[in-house]
Formats: structure tokens, sequence, C-alpha cells
């Protein structure tokens, strides 16, 4: 463990003691690696990321998705602070969309955003557009609340143009 950072190996035991299903763990690594595709783009035109604590975040993003009680974001935080990684902690609790009222759960720093991102991103095994996602959102999880529901949307897509921004800035293109 360096600066509170699992290994993968690391990663994959917590996993395994979390028990989730294989899908779950398969969506994880599937986030990983988009989130590692867009890091190295983003290093590759000067702007720095932490792929370790991007590696980290993104495979235990979800650790907590079957057992937890109200929040699986939070709740992954607050298991993850137990066991010692806090920097990961940090990025995990901050993936959740629903958290976004609240503003100590925005995400900030790249790689918090990346996690959120690429977690977006990355749905049924594959790379989906953002609007595929939330037609999926949409239909899965029937939102109460439409504004709070465009609201999201419209953070999603701002994270987008973010880093399509600084890609293309550099030569680079956020497509995979």
């Amino acid at each position: 463990m360096t600066r509170g950072i699992p290994t993968e190996s690391e990663c994959f035991a917590l996993l395994a003691e979390a028990d989730l299903h294989p899908s779950i763990v398969r969506h994880s690594i599937g986030v990983r690696d988009v989130a590692l595709q867009i890091a190295d783009k983003l290093e590759a035109v000067g702007h720095p990321v932490d792929k370790s604590l991007v590696a980290a975040s993104a495979l235990l993003h979800d650790i907590m998705k079957i057992n937890a009680e109200f929040d699986h974001a939070i709740e992954a935080g607050d298991l993850l602070r137990q066991k010692g990684f806090h920097e990961v902690a940090s990025v995990v609790e901050k993936h959740a969309l629903n958290n976004l009222s609240d503003p100590s759960f925005v995400p900030k720093t790249v790689e918090e955003k990346l996690i959120m991102y690429a977690d977006l991103r990355f749905s049924s095994g594959r790379v989906v557009s953002l609007d595929e996602r939330f037609d999926y959102i949409k239909r899965k999880y029937a939102p109460k609340n439409p504004n709070t529901f465009k609201s999201y949307m419209k953070f999603a897509k701002n994270l987008e143009k973010e880093f399509k921004d600084i890609l293309e800035s550099g030569g680079q293109s956020l497509d995979f």
C-alpha cells in the first residue's frame, strides 16, 4: 500500500471480500479501463493524473453497491477509510450523481471527475454515450424529479466538455 491507495491485488481482495456479483466486478474493471484511457490522454497533453489513485478508485467505486443501507458511494467511502485507504475513499464517495446536491460530494479533482465520468460512460460491458446512459438511468430508476435529473445530465455533459476541451487543446480526442 502506498499513500492510502491499495494495489490492484488488494483491490481485488476487497472486491472478493464484499462478495459482489461478477457483473459489478466486470463493470468496475471496465470503468477502470475507460478512466485510465482518458488519464493517458490527459497526461499526453500535459495534464497530470494520479493513475494509481484512478485505477484503485475505479475498481472500488461500487464495493458497497449491494450491501449499502442508504447510499453505496458514501458507505463505500466509509468502508475504505476504515481500511486505511483515505485517498481512494475521497474519490469513491464522489462518484454518484445523486449526491451532487451536497457540495462536499461534488467531484473537484481530475481523479474524482474521471471516476464519475468513466462510471457514466461504461454500462452493460461497453462504452456508451452519455445520452444512452441517461436513457438507461431514466428507465431503470424512474427519477421522481425531472429538474434534478436534468441537472445531473447537465453536470455530466459539462464534465464531458471539460475533458474534451483539455484534450482537444493538446491535439487529442475523447473518442474511444
